[in-house]
């Protein structure tokens, strides 16, 4: 060891020895920064300098998010009582007032989710989000937020994308049951048609059984009743009534109304029902707000307080480090 190696050597209280050539490294380099000082505080003005050029030019964003929820009952009620009327045969396969409800949530989050890929796939991408709230059961609950470059645009166009897909949902939806009142009207129409068919047929078949009757009566000159009990007579031995009972039959038979049974009037007053029915979509919804869009009042990019921040600390240590150069070149040389 080295006499001045020895000087520089301290020992400490636990006996190990300390190098106090670190110590005077770090005051050399402080000192260093000191007599630097202006270069440092320029370095710092120009980052700074080039920190508010930034955020005078750098495009802003804007958040604004709307979170929804299920429609309330109150909302599909009239939806609900057109699919009463058009499942009124078969009440088992018409959904629930919570299934329904439930339907027309689902059908607005997967048309969100589907616009949002859209407007991200633009040449100009636009970012729209829709994602569950958190602790939601069952994606009952949904956040959607939009980003734009001023805030009062950000609320008006979530508001508008809002809109345009419940519109679009509930278009759908009313469209549909058209659709289905238009095929139950149909299918009642032709269930009348061929119960009415049925009755004709029938009413034919009874003339045709009578006059056939008839025939044979007057061929056989049987004119008067020839039996007591006319109830158990068969077709076949109608004819026993004779002539003059089985021409009044067959008058009597040919202005008779025809003989239609609860099933056909069934059928005619859920037709009535079915053709009187006004579909009203105008109150229906496919969501419920929880809240509306918000105007935001923060923005999310650039954050003027880190942008200053991280400009001071850029510059000073750009400041630092050109400092700190010179002097090693100046050491190098004035050795060299």
């Amino acid at each position: 060891m080295t006499v001045d190696n020895k000087m520089n050597d301290e020992p400490t209280p636990s006996g190990k020895l300390v190098d106090n050539n670190k110590e005077v490294n770090l005051l050399d380099l402080i000192a260093q920064l000191w007599h630097g000082k202006k270069i440092i505080l320029i370095s710092v003005l120009i980052t700074l300098i080039f920190a508010v050029m930034y955020l005078q030019f750098a495009k802003e964003k804007w958040t604004s998010t709307a979170t929804v929820t299920l429609p309330s009952s109150g909302q599909v009620a009239n939806y609900n009582a057109a699919l009463a009327v058009v499942y009124a045969d078969n009440l088992q396969d018409k959904p629930s007032l919570t299934n329904l409800q439930a339907q027309l949530f689902s059908r607005f989050s997967a048309s969100m989710g589907a616009l949002s890929n859209a407007l991200k796939n633009l040449e100009d991408p636009l970012t729209l989000r829709v994602e569950p709230v958190t602790g939601s059961n069952n994606n009952d609950a949904l956040n959607i937020s939009y980003v734009a470059s001023e805030a009062k645009s950000a609320q008006g166009q979530l508001s508008q994308y809002i809109e345009q897909i419940n519109d679009e949902v509930v278009k759908d939806y009313g469209d549909d049951i058209k659709r289905n009142l238009s095929v139950k009207t149909r299918e009642l129409n032709n269930t009348l048609d061929t119960m009415k068919q049925v009755a004709l047929d029938k009413k034919e078949h009874r003339l045709s059984v009578i006059r056939q009757a008839l025939v044979i009566a007057q061929k056989s000159s049987v004119n008067k009743l020839q039996v007591n009990q006319a109830e158990f007579l068969s077709d076949d031995t109608l004819y026993l009534l004779g002539s003059d009972a089985l021409k009044a039959m067959v008058e009597n038979e040919s202005t008779k109304p025809l003989e239609l049974g609860k099933d056909y009037y069934d059928a005619q007053q859920a037709l009535l029902a079915v053709t009187h029915l006004k579909i009203e979509v105008d109150n229906l919804q496919s969501f419920r707000f929880i809240s509306t869009a918000d105007l935001p009042i923060r923005r999310d990019s650039p954050k003027k307080p880190l942008v200053i921040l991280l400009s001071l600390i850029l510059g000073g240590l750009i400041g630092a480090v050109i400092v700190i150069g010179r002097n090693a070149v100046a050491g190098y040389r004035m050795h060299s």
